[in-house]
């Protein structure tokens, strides 16, 4: 395999570490702020708000070395899967109800962010 091809697919890994980062700092940051306590800095202090930042951080850090191999449109489209992977994680692990038609909606960002990225 070429270093060309090697360093795009990595550049790609590097963006799926991008979008699960920032989709369980999200939980995590709802998370930190369901279990704080009233008046409680909006649970800066628990361990999930702070395990969310250093999510997020991570996600940072792997964005800006996947765009050295990738290009920004196509790195920005692509991370755009974020806001799928976030409604999911959060039906699946925090019980938010999501609607048949929200779904259906959801199934078009995805197939349009695929389009985008032919």
């Amino acid at each position: 395999m070429d270093t060309i091809v090697t360093e795009r697919v990595l550049g790609f890994a590097a963006l799926v570490l991008v979008i699960a980062s920032n989709a369980a700092g999200n939980v995590l940051l709802k998370m930190g702020a369901g279990a704080a306590r009233q008046g409680a800095l909006f649970g800066l202090l628990n361990w999930q708000t702070v395990a969310g930042v250093a999510c997020f951080a991570f996600g940072i850090l792997s964005y800006s070395w996947a765009l050295r191999h990738i290009e920004l449109h196509v790195a920005q489209i692509t991370v755009s899967l974020q806001y799928v992977a976030v409604i999911v994680l959060a039906a699946l692990l925090l019980g938010e109800a999501v609607s048949t038609n929200q779904w259906i909606g959801i199934a078009l960002i995805a197939a349009g962010l695929f389009v985008c990225t032919r």
